[in-house]
């Protein structure tokens, strides 16, 4: 079915305007990325949401809130820790982990979609809230309902001792197979699979890394990728350092109610000196 250009040019802006309210980065930092000895290790992750790539801005608050995402913690064997303790550090939100097992840890942040509305107002102008089309936040009158469903992943890597293959969660925006993401050196090439709910994301989807201490920088020295066919991306990094992974994807939505889905995946990367 065509639809109306007038209609295109309205869903376009109304799209931007989503990434423009998630536009800030969400991102984990861990103490550790790689470990190694037979004595338990203890780990302290840091999280937020800011601009400054891995400067904290915004908390993601403390664990029992309501609003707050689960920490979650995916072990080598497979086991699961949910609602793991974490505290509000006001610019920040910070947590200590301990891992017993040997393999590949996946530390990840967990959070309900969340729904963006946007509409036009009586008068002409624009806004969005947060909630659907019969939210009782939206102003009467209001016109041109478009909602979009958030599903973001926040997440990180560490190894204790030796690095084990990773397990996808076949649910949202993730790396699928390709280089592990504990085994990154400079001058070597990389290569990740993107998969969307377990299906290789196909050609053309955005994909960027930039640099940790992005403020210290008059540029961000942002890396840009596209997928090819199968969903793949390839590089080398010539820096060493933390980096942010970042992509989104966007699909009609068959859900009632609601026009957009948005799968949007952030990974924290550490790239060792070769």
């Amino acid at each position: 079915m065509l639809l109306n250009p007038v209609k295109v040019i309205v869903i376009a802006a109304m799209l931007l305007a989503s990434q423009a309210a998630f536009a800030h980065a969400r991102w984990i930092v861990p103490s550790h990325t790689n470990l190694s000895g037979d004595e338990i290790h203890k780990i302290a992750v840091d999280f937020s949401i800011s601009n400054d790539i891995f400067h904290p801005d915004m908390s993601f608050g403390s664990a029992g809130d309501p609003r707050s995402p689960q920490l979650v913690l995916n072990a080598p064997d497979g086991s699961r820790q949910a609602k793991l303790p974490f505290v509000d550090l006001l610019r920040k939100s910070a947590a200590g982990l301990t891992l017993t097992q040997s393999g590949t840890y996946r530390i990840g942040l967990e959070q309900p979609p969340v729904l963006l509305t946007f509409f036009k107002q009586a008068n002409g102008e624009r806004g969005r809230i947060f909630g659907g089309k019969g939210s009782p936040d939206l102003p009467q009158g209001a016109t041109d309902l478009f909602t979009t469903r958030m599903h973001v992943r926040v997440e990180t890597f560490v190894s204790r001792n030796q690095l084990n293959a990773l397990v996808p969660q076949n649910q949202g925006l993730e790396l699928g197979e390709g280089t592990h993401p504990n085994d990154l050196f400079t001058g070597e090439p990389v290569t990740w699979q993107l998969i969307l709910d377990g299906k290789p994301v196909g050609a053309d989807l955005d994909v960027t890394l930039i640099r940790g201490d992005s403020r210290y920088r008059n540029i961000r020295d942002v890396i840009r990728l596209k997928t090819d066919q199968e969903g793949r991306v390839s590089l080398s990094f010539d820096e060493p350092g933390l980096y942010l992974l970042e992509s989104s994807l966007d699909s009609k939505s068959q859900a009632e109610g609601i026009d957009n889905e948005r799968a949007a995946l952030f990974v924290t990367l550490e790239v060792n000196p070769a």
